[in-house]
């Protein structure tokens, strides 16, 4: 086990989904007239402006999310043995706070808070901003996890598509299908 911080994204690493696609599909799909106000805050680059403001609408379970049940039982694991685990997505603060809190295990959260999307280059300038350049560890999934895992003093790959799973696979300290 690693003594460093592990930030762990959310969307198809700790779950199996996407909670952006999930409010896109459960609240514009039952509010149709609310796309073009999206679709405008989106391309003017206000893409954490909707988030909130669909992430407000969204009415969901966290108990009925698909896990990825394997990392999960790891990632409990490195909790009971005293890691510092943070959930770190691009998802919206008040969904991923939800979702943390449901697990129980995270002892923080960052998330995407009406600032820049916290995502690829971003969410790798944030993880150093406070934990250094390789003073964390880093567990994700996707093409835009490919910008945060250089910077990470370890490389855990959750659930990547084979092209994702190709480009890091040298690299990692970790990999679970």
């Amino acid at each position: 086990m690693s003594d460093l911080p592990l930030a762990v994204d959310l969307d198809g690493t700790v779950i199996l989904t996407d909670m952006s696609y999930m409010t896109v599909s459960r609240v514009l799909l039952v509010r149709p007239w609310l796309v073009p106000w999206m679709l405008y805050k989106e391309f003017s680059g206000q893409r954490s402006v909707w988030k909130r403001a669909l992430g407000e609408k969204l009415n969901f379970d966290p108990e009925k999310l698909t896990y990825h049940e394997e990392f999960l039982r790891w990632l409990k694991q490195q909790k009971e043995a005293g890691r510092i685990l943070i959930l770190c997505t691009a998802s919206d603060r008040p969904v991923a706070e939800k979702i943390a809190g449901h697990i129980g295990i995270f002892d923080d959260v960052m998330a995407t808070d009406l600032g820049p999307n916290l995502a690829g280059e971003n969410k790798a300038a944030a993880l150093v901003e406070r934990f250094g350049e390789k003073g964390f560890g880093y567990a994700g999934n996707s093409k835009s996890d490919l910008a945060v895992w250089p910077h990470a003093g370890e490389v855990i790959v959750v659930n990547a598509k084979p092209s994702v799973r190709r480009l890091i696979e040298a690299d990692a300290n970790l990999i679970f299908d």
